[in-house]
């Protein structure tokens, strides 16, 4: 396969509020779709002229839930993912329940027309939130077709047990901030005196450059387990990594491996495009670069979801 095209584009649809946040200005509501996920809740309100609203809280957030659907009064209200039973039991007025990935692939149409990147051919879907699902969507025909325990939730699990960061927005800036290559063990560390197969920056474990500073330890410093003269990037001094460094490896294990998984989905789908969506994207640059480049490389189309995170609340809204 030849590289194809990346493409990321803003989208000229809504106002979206900061993170816990809430546009209180909104007095009433036509339409509203909330998408409540294991960790994060997404909602997409409508007002009377017909604009869109929104917004991502911490999941459940039942009392706050609660309190805007009185406040707002939508005429209609969709509720989707994980979470919905338990809201739909506290609110107890009329709401439309439709599948999670149905209303991830209505939403997900819409965005694209929007931003003026829908095609009549079916594409996979890739929503990454806590987990990973891949979805073929066909117009309105949407089908889960795979998926991975890979995702935001594995990123900040680990991230928290490695670095002690205890939210995505620090977890991604110190990420930053790292190097890859000082974590993991690349395929120009293993192959250095003979023909590369693969790309050199390729990575061939992750975290595996860790297990060679034991080797360097074990040896004595300044020379590698072959006793040759260590090289301070291949072969690190023995020693704790840099908790940027781990962050970074983090999100490459997690990027990295949701990208491959996707890349076989889409070929046994029978698609050329991937478009990626979910909330863990969301200003989270190094997962995105990683994402679109190991997917254009395979030769499909690599698309990032506008409003990422909130296709399900939008398409939720748009079934009711």
């Amino acid at each position: 396969m030849s590289a194809k095209t990346e493409v990321t584009a803003e989208l000229p649809i809504g106002t979206l509020a900061a993170f816990g946040e809430f546009d209180e200005s909104i007095d009433s509501a036509v339409a509203m779709g909330i998408d409540s996920g294991a960790t994060l809740l997404k909602l997409c309100v409508q007002d009377h002229e017909g604009a869109l609203y929104f917004a991502t809280w911490p999941s459940p957030s039942l009392d706050r839930v609660v309190e805007i659907l009185d406040r707002l009064k939508p005429n209609r209200l969709g509720v989707t993912g994980c979470g919905s039973a338990g809201i739909l039991e506290r609110w107890g007025g009329e709401a439309s329940h439709p599948i999670e990935f149905d209303a991830w692939g209505r939403g997900a149409n819409e965005i694209l027309a929007e931003a003026g990147l829908a095609s009549d051919d079916p594409y996979l879907l890739v929503s990454i939130g806590t987990g990973t699902s891949a979805l073929r969507v066909e117009g309105d025909q949407v089908e889960r077709v795979g998926g991975t325990a890979l995702g935001g939730g594995t990123a900040l699990g680990l991230g928290l047990a490695l670095t002690g960061c205890r939210s995505h927005d620090e977890l991604v800036e110190l990420a930053s901030r790292g190097q890859r290559g000082a974590v993991d063990l690349l395929i120009s560390d293993i192959y250095e005196k003979v023909d590369i197969p693969i790309a050199a920056e390729a990575t061939a474990a992750s975290f595996g450059k860790l297990a060679r500073s034991l080797d360097s330890a074990a040896t004595g410093a300044g020379t590698s387990a072959t006793g040759s003269e260590n090289d301070p990037h291949k072969n690190p001094p023995h020693g704790p990594a840099r908790s940027e460094d781990l962050a970074a490896a983090v999100m490459g294990l997690v990027a990295e491996n949701i990208a491959l998984i996707s890349n076989a989905r889409a070929t046994v789908a029978g698609v050329s495009r991937i478009v990626y969506g979910g909330s863990t994207l969301y200003e989270n640059p190094s997962i995105v670069k990683t994402i679109q480049f190991l997917t254009s490389v395979m030769g499909f189309e690599a698309i990032i979801l506008p409003r990422s995170g909130h296709a399900g609340a939008l398409g939720a809204m748009r079934i009711a």
